[in-house]
């Protein structure tokens, strides 16, 4: 778990290449070298290796290495950076333990922050698949060998190496140690292995030895240099310079492989020649002095003249018989050898191997602080790439890996941050409804589950949840690059948005492109660990209601919904904005600590939440119960590891992070930071996560707000949500905003509509305003966003009656007008229009808009006398008491006609109002000395069903005005 995600290790990543294409890439070169005659497969062999990377896995093998090891003294130089010479020797088996050796402590290094990663899956695995373990083996093993590395790859965690190994002979080196005392080789550090290219090596030292031209000036050896510059070894380079591999690189500029790449600049894999002309593996070009002959890699026939009168008499038995051995050797790598053991200081290291079923050696190796793993696949072209990518598969999963898919995860898209849908208020409904069908909208269920990403590379699949907990899920059929965006429950992923796919970051592109891209995507090569999820392309209104009816068919019956989401076609993966979340009840998560409620930080007052008493006491009994779970007394009955899932609920899947800690819980999530830096001439928002571990395990409750109620407690959850969050959903509760708003019988967005068509009006305003026939309440409702701020005066439809005395800059009579006839408006005006002094705005239904009856589930309007029927039929009910009062006002053209009118959930049912004309109407204001300013028919909200549309097309504004 590193401190911060992602790590400083990411920007260095590259794209990261399938095993088989890095197997099969491997395969061909060694066929290519294997068919050139120099190449002496006697004494020469490939070795493929995969040794763990620290920086992304860190393990401890120490306790497992003090069961059964072999500990061995290891003399390194590395020539170059692609040839290393090693001699193994002083194997003891089984090892004994130094009293001193286990009190040192290890310290993490920098690249390391991270902890100890489990192993106990790896070792499981390796005690499955194992076939001997062959440590015992090693036992007084003493190997001298050369070691050229071809090439490396990156995959995963591993590192790759394909070398050539040439075993060298051993003879001598067993016949030093033999006589030399081995405290003595141990404590020798005159060079330290790989800090010089060249060592200057001398096969008798001066001080103790009298010598005079052991080899001729013709032969091998001179004092100089144990190797002569036409030698196959020479001090710059174990091969000279027109051998097969010099010091820039084991294969000259020209070839394949250079320093710069492993493979050149015109292709990975070049179909015409994978080595060309000029490459060093050309029949006509090996140096026939050079490492790799037909013969042998040494030349047996190159004895060195040995003349013994040149030893002194004075000298012990001790540098007599070492003198001898030196003047006995007839090969130079066997002199080099003697020199690297002379000269350079060995290291200490302790080892198990086993070898597996398949054929591949697995080696764990301690030293100082170093853990290492390697697994080794030996003669390595008889084995299946299948079986070498099942294996390494294997092993990858069963070690966490969650620091590199992290990493990878930012390499790919970086700056990555979950997309966070909002909670919408019917403020923003309007707002955006336009945009919402001009853009083209989607819209699908919202699924009761996890939030997680799927994140596929090559064949493996992984999920990352929103903590950026990693867990492997399994291997694809196809090879992808890809990251989806889900919904996780019952071990199935639903994915709504694409935002990574075969190399390219979607996330700036539009939702309409990364719908028809995923869309595109064949899902039965997920091992039916995906399923595709019913997204809806949504442009009228209505298709969206269609979905809201039948939206629990569209997916999986057994996977719960709890609302939609609506996403604007045009809207990138940074555009939380453009993606609302509307729940079937809205809800929050809280931290509850006993007695108050929080969001994140900030108290929220009981008050705001509202529990009844029976609620709060179920709420408070968990919280003890969850207390009592993470006391320091329960702590034995707990299970002592770094994610402790106390849930028994199958569908969590996202495990609390919770770690014991000297006998104490500790909670981890990680914590988003933001910074923004002004480049020119765009900003950069650059984003990180650091981990924060909390003393105490948060006990999280989630609570509805539309009833509130106690729903349940999430153990899922390792924070609250944030005070923004919470105030929306709070709004959304208050204004009612849920999935039933969308339904036909609805008239919950068409009535806030006409509320925001009045605080319109009142935005053109300022000063004292009167008011006609309009409550307290809804009326501080409209001018919340205005600039009215003085005295506000209520009036009902008394109005004719009234005697006032202040006077007022704005007058307004909003849908109440329809309440009077043309008498009451004229009455009105010559009551109050002396104590205006400024406008007048009147909102009503014009029955010169009227087009046709409406009938519907949501509402109801239509005339009630018809005179084109002879005689008037008259639909009134009868037995109201409107019925003797609406006819008499028709039949004096007090009103054009009576109106029914019937609004679903709302304070009008089967309400009569008056038909008036705007035409009449301003005849009147105009006689009061209203001069017309302004007159429109409103716009039309988008999200309405057609009959709520039609009604709210009969509606008319028209301002007056009494001043100059």
């Amino acid at each position: 778990m590193n401190s911060f995600i992602p790590s400083i290790n990411y920007s260095s990543l590259e794209k990261q290449n399938s095993l088989f294409d890095i197997l099969e890439y491997i395969y061909e070169q060694i066929n290519i070298i294997k068919s050139n005659s120099f190449f002496n497969d006697k004494i020469c062999s490939f070795e493929l290796e995969f040794r763990l990377r620290r920086k992304y896995v860190n393990i401890d093998l120490k306790d497992f290495l003090n069961d059964n090891s072999c500990q061995y003294s290891e003399f390194s130089y590395n020539e170059n950076s692609k040839t290393r010479y090693r001699i193994i020797c002083n194997s003891t088996y089984p090892c004994t333990e130094n009293e001193n050796e286990n009190e040192t402590t290890i310290t993490p290094t920098p690249q390391n922050e991270f902890q100890f990663m489990d192993i106990s899956k790896f070792l499981n695995y390796l005690e499955i698949n194992k076939d001997q373990e062959i440590t015992e083996t090693l036992n007084n093993h003493t190997e001298y060998t050369k070691k050229i590395t071809m090439m490396t790859f990156y995959y995963f965690i591993f590192k790759i190496y394909l070398s050539i190994e040439v075993l060298l002979d051993s003879s001598q080196i067993k016949r030093y140690l033999r006589i030399e005392d081995k405290s003595k080789i141990e404590s020798k550090s005159i060079i330290k292995s790989g800090n010089s290219k060249n060592i200057k090596i001398e096969i008798l030292n001066q001080s103790n030895y009298k010598y005079e031209n052991i080899t001729n000036k013709n032969d091998n050896n001179n004092n100089d240099s144990i190797i002569n510059k036409d030698s196959v070894f020479n001090n710059d380079s174990i091969i000279n310079k027109d051998s097969v591999f010099n010091n820039d690189s084991i294969i000259n500029k020209d070839s394949v492989f250079n320093n710069d790449s492993i493979i050149n600049k015109d292709s990975v894999f070049n179909n015409d020649s994978i080595i060309n002309k000029d490459s060093v593996f050309n029949n006509d070009s090996i140096n026939k002095d050079s490492v790799f002959n037909n013969d042998s890699i040494i030349n047996n026939d190159s004895n060195l003249k040995t003349e013994s009168k040149y030893i002194e008499k004075n000298k012990s038995e001790k540098e007599i018989t070492e003198y001898a051995i030196y003047k006995e050797m007839n090969d130079i790598d066997a002199k080099f050898s003697l020199s690297i053991l002379k000269y350079i200081k060995p290291i200490t290291k302790k080892r198990r191997s086993f070898m597996m079923k398949n054929g591949a050696r697995i080696d764990m190796t301690v030293f100082d602080d170093m853990n290492q793993l390697e697994i080794e696949f030996m003669n390595n072209t008889y084995l299946e790439k299948d079986n070498i990518m099942n294996m390494i598969h294997s092993i990858m999963v069963s070690l966490d890996c969650s620091n590199f898919i992290l990493d990878y995860l930012f390499f790919l898209m970086p700056n990555y941050e979950f997309q966070k849908p909002i909670t919408p208020s019917l403020d923003i409904l309007y707002k955006e409804a336009k945009n919402l069908i001009n853009d083209t909208f989607y819209v699908a269920a919202k699924t009761d589950g996890f939030r997680r990403l799927i994140f596929i590379i090559n064949n493996l699949m992984f999920s990352i949840s929103e903590n950026f907990h990693v867990e492997y899920i399994c291997q694809t059929k196809a090879d992808f690059h890809m990251v989806l965006d889900c919904e996780y429950l019952d071990g199935i992923f639903i994915p709504f948005d694409l935002i990574y796919y075969n190399d390219e970051d979607l996330r700036h592109k539009s939702y309409s492109d990364r719908i028809n891209i995923m869309n595109a995507i064949n899902f039965e090569e997920f091992n039916n660990k995906i399923i595709k999820k019913n997204i809806t392309k949504c442009s009228p209104f209505s298709e969206l209601q269609n979905f809201i009816i039948s939206f629990n068919k569209f997916d999986n019956p057994s996977i719960p919904n709890d609302g939609i989401i609506i996403t604007n076609g045009q809207s990138s993966y940074y555009d939380n904005i453009k993606v609302y979340k509307i729940k079937t009840r809205n809800t929050v998560d809280l931290r509850f600590n006993g007695r108050y409620f929080y969001s994140r930080d900030h108290l929220i007052k009981k008050s705001t939440v509202n529990l009844p008493f029976s609620e709060y006491k179920e709420v408070c009994l968990r919280y003890h119960q969850h207390k009592k779970f993470y006391s320091t007394k329960n702590m034995k009955n707990v299970p002592n590891n770094k994610d402790n899932n106390r849930n028994n609920n199958k569908n969590n899947n996202n495990k609390n992070n919770t770690e014991i800690i000297d006998n104490k819980f500790y909670c981890y999530y990680y914590l988003k930071q933001v910074e923004m830096i002004n480049d020119v001439p765009t900003k950069t928002r650059v984003v990180t996560y650091h981990l924060v571990r909390e003393k105490n395990v948060p006990f999280i409750v989630e609570i509805n707000l539309d009833n509130n109620s106690f729903v349940k407690e999430r153990k899922d959850k390792y924070t609250s949500n944030s005070i923004n969050t919470f105030n929306s959903i709070l709004i959304a509760s208050y204004q009612k905003v849920n999935l039933e708003i969308f339904t036909p019988s609805s008239t919950v967005l068409m009535r806030k509509y006409h509320n925001i068509i009045k605080q319109n009006i009142l935005h053109k305003y300022k000063g004292n305003l009167l008011d006609i026939g309009t409550g307290n309440g809804v009326l501080k409702e409209r001018i919340s966003k205005s600039e009215i701020r003085n005295r506000i005066s209520i009036l009902q439809n008394t109005i004719q009656n009234v005697e006032l005395k202040d006077i007022y800059d704005v007058a307004t009579c909003f849908f109440a007008l329809n309440d009077f006839t043309y008498s009451d408006v004229d009455n009105m005006l010559d009551n109050i229009g002396r104590n205006i002094n400024g406008f007048f705005a009147i909102l009503f239904f014009d029955s010169n808009l009227f087009k046709e009856n409406i009938d519907s589930s949501s509402i109801q309007y239509k005339k009630c006398i018809n005179d084109n029927i002879k005689p008037i039929k008259n639909l009134l009910d009868k037995e109201s008491p409107i019925y003797l009062l609406g006819t008499l006002r028709y039949l004096h053209k007090e009103s054009d006609n009576i109106m029914l009118v019937n609004i679903n959930n709302s304070n009008v049912i089967n309400h009569y109002e008056n038909a008036i004309h705007s035409e009449k109407i301003i005849e009147i204001f105009k006689k009061h000395n209203f001069n017309i300013i302004n007159q429109y028919q409103i716009e039309p909200f988008s999200f309405l069903n057609s009959s709520q549309k039609l009604y709210s097309s009969y509606l008319k504004v028209i301002e007056f005005s009494n001043v100059d």
